[in-house]
């Protein structure tokens, strides 16, 4: 499951969101914020590739935590916008995973206080 999240972030920071949907399996759902409409099938790529076509950056801001079918990691995002604005996002991303070890279900858990738009 570790190796899943290094996979993620890399294939994130590579703008690479083929290698992104790889990891999912194939019924997954994305609930990103948490508590919205969970996306699914080809709109899970969609939303990928709205999200991070500015050359967004992550990184995680801690240590992955791991339980039975779940990870849940701490990250950042920085994602360049309009006019030369920088959008930085601090996310707890949970991954709950099938037993062939995709992932089945992502919330993304994050709220306004954890985002910051600057000018760069």
């Amino acid at each position: 499951m570790r190796d899943i999240v290094d996979q993620y972030v890399t294939a994130i920071n590579a703008g690479d969101m083929q290698a992104v949907i790889a990891l999912y399996a194939d019924d997954a759902e994305v609930e990103d914020p948490a508590g919205t409409v969970p996306k699914r099938g080809d709109v899970i790529l969609e939303f990928y590739t709205n999200a991070f076509s500015g050359g967004a950056k992550v990184a995680l801001s801690g240590p992955v935590r791991l339980s039975a079918k779940a990870a849940a990691f701490p990250f950042r995002a920085e994602i360049s916008g309009p006019n030369g604005t920088v959008t930085h996002v601090e996310v707890i991303d949970i991954f709950d995973f099938d037993e062939a070890g995709k992932v089945e279900k992502m919330t993304a858990h994050f709220g306004p206080t954890n985002i910051k738009v600057t000018s760069s």
